[in-house]
């Protein structure tokens, strides 16, 4: 399976996550499963403070926290980590996880920890996902947050990949707000920047948002703002019986050149049906 047409990106699974010290398991952990693929690109979780396996009692903070370097080795373990990784930065599912992206002095607490984590694995991440809240919390805040990640990134001497996944419910939730927000951020940023920011389409939460196949309004979006796909039905690998045209999907993917493809999926198995299903499709 090491022959693979798309770009793939190995995801964070739960089995990693443990009670005691590293909470959220190693980077290495995870490589060398990503490796059992042929993969050497690994997907990091980096949530704020969770209620899950007392980490915010190990931590000693509130859930909701923003992580600091000072709880990176309670929660990753500290190793030397030779692998290239995505920092998926926390996703605002549970109701204590609130990105306050309209307070200044929240975004910058959040990006200085970034940077205080690419220091601690001594590797800065290929892509940084950032995640949209409710309108009120997100609305012109995003750009705010694109804007400043792009100037601390800098001064800090890297330049990962910036992506925005869409979230049901949220802020960016439909193509709709991706064509609008890529239109409003375009005007702000220099032509390097917009060619490192982009979108992550994760195609089953675009299907629960629109209640459609989401497929015909992606090709309305620019093919360079797509730097990035979560692939999955409802977190299971995907199938000739999903209401998602997959073969319509896999050619969006071929437009996009090489943007990373990630299997978002629960279980090591279903990483590898969802490669399977997807890159058999690929060489019909």
């Amino acid at each position: 399976m090491e022959n693979y047409i798309l770009n793939w990106t190995y995801p964070n699974l739960g089995k990693y996550y443990r009670n005691s010290p590293p909470i959220r398991g190693t980077l290495n952990e995870r490589l060398k499963d990503a490796k059992k693929l042929g993969l050497t690109r690994i997907e990091v979780p980096f949530d704020l403070v969770r209620e899950e396996n007392d980490e915010y009692l190990v931590l000693n903070k509130r859930i909701g926290d923003i992580i600091t370097k000072d709880d990176f080795i309670l929660l990753y373990g500290k190793e030397i980590f030779k692998g290239e990784y995505i920092l998926h930065t926390d996703p605002e599912l549970k109701r204590s996880h609130i990105l306050y992206w309209n307070l200044p002095e929240w975004r910058n607490k959040y990006l200085e920890s970034i940077i205080e984590f690419s220091d601690f694995i001594g590797k800065q991440p290929s892509a940084i996902e950032f995640h949209p809240s409710r309108p009120k919390r997100s609305k012109n805040h995003m750009i705010s947050l694109i804007l400043e990640a792009f100037d601390k990134f800098r001064e800090a001497g890297f330049s990962p990949y910036i992506l925005i996944e869409n979230r049901t419910g949220m802020y960016i939730s439909k193509v709709s707000d991706m064509i609008n927000f890529y239109k409003n951020i375009s005007i702000n940023l220099s032509s390097n920047e917009l060619s490192k920011f982009g979108f992550c389409i994760d195609i089953s939460q675009l299907y629960t948002q629109m209640k459609k196949d989401p497929t015909d309004d992606l090709k309305k979006l620019p093919k360079a703002c797509i730097l990035g796909w979560h692939i999955h039905y409802k977190h299971k690998p995907p199938s000739d019986q999903d209401p998602i045209n997959w073969k319509q999907v896999v050619k969006l993917i071929f437009e996009t050149k090489n943007a990373f493809c990630l299997p978002e999926v629960f279980k090591f198995d279903d990483i590898i049906k969802t490669i399977k299903y997807i890159e058999r499709i690929t060489r019909i």
